[in-house]
């Protein structure tokens, strides 16, 4: 009777990954790739601190050669830059024009740009690695200002753009003048407050304020920027 055993046992196959780390090999759409390595910097500067983080622990995590996450960024700077980019570029109430006073009912269309800017800016708020990317931003920022000069450029002409738009409105007539049309980041500030809780309360205090805090802020904005009726 023929032997069928063997000294070797069969291949168990390749070692799984590491938790929290991609397997390698799968190729991946540039755009796809670039968000995973993004994943994989936010987890590693998030518990190591961006000082100690290195490409090597980024590039494993992401399931990629160091090779390959040069091939997508040329430092831990670029990737730090670019995680901000990707999470923390603010919403922004007006698209590219700003509303008309000709309009049918410019309460009407107010209320409806108002709401679709809070839908955008609360789902955020429900997405954890934006409240990580900021706490990111918060603990790390002061220490290397440096590396989001890129980020902070954008940021600030975002908002003096949408700050423009904001002044040829209200000299238009289809917003009122007010603090929030001198200032566009107090339009930002409750969702920013938002935020904060949800750094530091537990999601049963959250749940419960977040929807109130969203009223209130709608209630501001509508209150702030209607124009006042010429009657």
């Amino acid at each position: 009777m023929p032997n069928t055993s063997s000294s070797n046992p069969p291949s168990a196959g390749p070692p799984p990954a590491a938790p929290g780390r991609k397997p390698r090999n799968r190729r991946l759409p540039a755009h796809e790739r670039r968000d995973q390595i993004l994943d994989a910097a936010l987890h590693e500067f998030s518990e190591r601190g961006f000082g100690a983080a290195r490409m090597d622990d980024i590039a494993a995590r992401a399931g990629l050669s160091k090779g390959g996450l040069y091939a997508h960024f040329e430092s831990k700077d670029a990737v730090f830059q670019a995680l901000m980019q990707r999470m923390l570029l603010p919403d922004l109430l007006f698209g590219e024009r700003p509303p008309s006073a000709d309009a049918q009912s410019p309460q009407a269309a107010l209320a409806a740009l108002v709401d679709s800017f809070l839908d955008r800016a609360y789902e955020r708020l429900g997405d954890d690695d934006f409240i990580r990317t900021l706490h990111l931003l918060i603990a790390e920022g002061p220490r290397v200002p440096e590396v989001l000069g890129s980020w902070r450029e954008n940021h600030l002409r975002l908002l003096q753009s949408q700050q423009a738009m904001m002044r040829r409105a209200v000299e238009g007539g289809a917003l009122r003048d007010s603090a929030l049309t001198d200032m566009v980041q107090l339009i930002h500030a409750p969702i920013l407050l938002a935020a904060v809780l949800r750094m530091l309360q537990d999601d049963t205090h959250v749940s419960a304020v977040l929807p109130r805090l969203r009223a209130a802020h709608r209630r501001l904005l509508l209150e702030q920027m209607l124009p006042h009726d010429p009657a």
